[in-house]
């Protein structure tokens, strides 16, 4: 039972790191840092291809689960190091608190299921 209960939990936390990069928060993105098209284009293609790496590693079924996160984990970290290419250091800055705020949002969803 309880590792029945551990996949759902994984499998939840994996849908709310997508969810970081989606669309709907790209387009908040978009808005709240004055992005401009080109940027917009630019963070599209980093979130399809994180997104798509995320989800290879979770449908890894040779992988264990501590080694997931740890490349999941190193995935945000580099799309995050590539943000601050992206956008400028003002922008930057204000995406790492949009991005807290989204995360800390999250989270108190989850603990409410």
């Amino acid at each position: 039972m309880a590792l029945g209960l551990n996949a759902q939990t994984q499998e939840a936390a994996t849908e709310a790191i997508i969810a970081q990069y989606s669309q709907e928060n790209l387009a908040v993105w978009t808005t709240e840092l004055s992005l401009t098209t080109e940027q917009v284009e630019q963070i599209s293609e980093l979130n399809e291809k994180v997104v798509g790496k995320i989800q290879a590693i979770q449908d890894n079924a040779g992988f264990p689960d501590e080694k997931k996160r740890e490349f999941i984990h190193g995935n945000r970290e580099d799309h995050k190091r590539v943000m601050s290419t992206i956008l400028t250091p003002q922008q930057f800055n204000d995406y790492l608190a949009l991005t807290k705020a989204n995360i800390s949002s999250q989270n108190k969803q989850m603990q409410g299921k």
